[in-house]
């Protein structure tokens, strides 16, 4: 057959009819623009599993509905079911709805699922993200020839840390039995996780007392390390909370440096959430000494306002990265043309050396939009704003007389619990869980919960843009309200 005067590509059995296309893309361009500036009266619509479940097909849909079926998803479940991450009372988790910037790379991205695994294949994408890691290089105070790389999400990034600071001492000399991995009581769970995975013994996790500000306590952790020594156990890695996911806390990085530094240990910062601070004149001195650690994770998905996921890992040492890393890409010979054409330079790496996942979404490209339509700066007042809210918060707590906060926030979260007249001390902590789950079940505000010091507070994040000082007068009294019959039904059943 013939190619001459072809004039048309594609072939569009397989796919929807341009006009009807575009007509899509149109509707639903205005609806979520609007709903990105004028939030839902309403956190979500239902928490009801099944009532959910019900508008869902049970059966593999084998005819297609076509236009029809794909706006009836957005219309009619989508957008009616979700929960309204921008609601001015959703002070749930650390996962903001993202910013216009983020949505507006994603819709360009997810068009064309640019490859970053190879520059070959994506020379843009690839270009793209080598620049934004190396905006992030400079910005945690890295060397050049640091290695900067995308991951999907903390979990990984902690997993492929540790994987480094592991094989650096198995490759000293030391045996697996006796290496040991120091973090604070406050510490995310997935290095516990991540302890098991690099098949390392139970006793190898080492727990670390927090002070009363849930910081970790430097003087426990420095005889945790002369003892190890003097066991001859080694202490492979110390990972240190920059922005604790649990409660927002800051350990002391230059004093954490110092201490690693004299042990031959690896640091490792968790500043998924806390690492937005460098973004801020006001905050960037709570990750003083940062520069100093072996590793870094920042998740620019929580406090960089774009969507997830989007996970930077940072390394100080390229060659104990890439031993660890460069494992098997000699095989690989149909994603890279040729692997001894490697550069040990991050401009000519590919980024497939880097990272344990092979396949991964541009998400560079959100954080790339976002710095360039707001500025560092632009961020970084954001940030401000939802750190003043969370102090105003904690003030409205505190001055409430029936309320009381754990600690002064010392970033955007909030952590706090409701203490009624009449209610036992050993009644408040489910008190406060039921309440939470009543609140997170409703359709008025959304909290989530975290324990410290042995007792259960209520958890308040400010990541939402419609936050504000008149939406947060409503959250005491409206937990009070939910939380007067669980009170009277306590005291009822009082012997």
């Amino acid at each position: 057959m013939s190619c001459a005067g072809r004039a048309v590509l594609g072939d569009h059995r397989f796919e929807l009819p341009p006009e009807v296309a575009e007509r899509l893309l149109q509707e639903a361009a205005a609806t979520l623009t609007r709903r990105l500036y004028q939030p839902e009266p309403i956190t979500v619509a239902t928490t009801d599993r099944a009532a959910i479940q019900r508008l869902l097909p049970i059966d593999l849909p084998r005819q297609g509905g076509g236009a029809g079926r794909l706006r009836q998803i957005l219309f009619d479940e989508f957008l009616p079911l979700m929960r309204d991450y921008r609601h001015p009372l959703h002070l749930g988790h650390q996962r903001p709805a993202p910013s216009f910037a983020s949505l507006y790379a994603d819709f360009a991205a997810a068009a064309f699922n640019p490859t970053v695994t190879m520059f070959e294949g994506g020379p843009y994408s690839v270009a793209v993200e080598g620049r934004v890691l190396d905006w992030m290089k400079r910005l945690v105070g890295y060397p050049a020839d640091a290695v900067a790389t995308m991951v999907n999400g903390g979990a990984e990034a902690h997993l492929t840390a540790l994987l480094v600071a592991r094989d650096r001492v198995l490759a000293e000399g030391h045996a697996s039995e006796d290496l040991r991995l120091l973090i604070g009581q406050q510490a995310h769970y997935t290095l516990a996780r991540g302890r098991h995975i690099l098949g390392l013994p139970p006793q190898a996790l080492v727990t670390i007392p927090c002070r009363a500000d849930l910081t970790l306590d430097m003087d426990a952790l420095a005889t945790e390390l002369t003892s190890l020594g003097r066991a001859g156990k080694k202490a492979m890695a110390v990972v240190a909370n920059a922005g604790c996911t649990a409660n927002g806390a800051f350990d002391d990085l230059g004093r954490m440096a110092e201490l690693a530094a004299a042990a031959g240990t690896w640091l490792h910062v968790d500043a998924a959430h806390g690492g937005a601070a460098l973004l801020s004149a006001r905050q960037r001195h709570k990750l003083r000494g940062i520069d100093r650690a072996d590793s870094i994770v920042i998740n620019p998905h929580k406090m960089f306002f774009v969507a997830a996921p989007c996970s930077v890992l940072l390394c100080r040492h390229r060659a104990e990265f890439a031993a660890s890393l460069d494992v098997g890409l000699e095989t690989a010979s149909y994603v890279i043309p040729d692997s001894t054409t490697l550069h040990d330079i991050s401009d000519g790496d590919e980024p497939l050396r880097w990272t344990l996942a092979c396949t991964r979404f541009f998400s560079a490209f959100r954080l790339y939009a976002a710095l360039s339509t707001y500025g560092a700066d632009g961020l970084g007042a954001r940030i401000d704003h939802a750190c003043d809210l969370a102090g105003y918060l904690h003030d409205e707590v505190t001055a409430s007389g029936d309320f009381e906060s754990l600690c002064r926030p010392v970033f955007n979260m909030v952590c706090f619990r409701y203490r009624p007249a009449g209610i036992g001390h050993a009644q408040l902590d489910a008190l406060n869980r039921t309440l939470r789950a009543r609140l997170a079940s409703g359709p008025d505000a959304y909290l989530t919960g975290c324990e410290a010091q042995g007792v259960y507070w209520l958890r308040a994040q400010i990541m939402s843009e419609h936050v504000d000082r008149y939406s947060l007068c409503d959250l005491l009294p409206l937990l009070r309200r939910y939380a007067a019959p669980l009170i009277a039904s306590l005291k009822g059943s009082a012997p």
